[in-house]
């Protein structure tokens, strides 16, 4: 069974959420149709960052998956 807990939400530029000790970024596209979330799994580098000093930790792969998102985890909003 698999727990999440929203850890931080800024509508239609990310969410973070805590799955098991996982820490999971979640970014919304609307392209291509119909538009995706782009899920990435933070690696512990990027987990220890982020819990030291939040979302700024973040602003570069936020930027990757928004350019990159076919190398990421892709869940269709249809």
């Amino acid at each position: 069974m698999n727990i999440n807990k929203l850890l931080e939400k800024k509508d239609w530029h990310y969410d973070v959420y805590q799955e098991n000790n996982n820490i999971i970024l979640s970014v919304p596209i609307p392209k291509p149709a119909p538009g995706f979330d782009v899920i990435y799994t933070l690696n512990e580098y990027e987990k220890e960052k982020y819990l030291q000093i939040g979302i700024k930790a973040l602003e570069e792969r936020i930027q990757d998956m928004n350019v990159n998102y076919y190398d990421y985890q892709m869940n269709s909003w249809r």
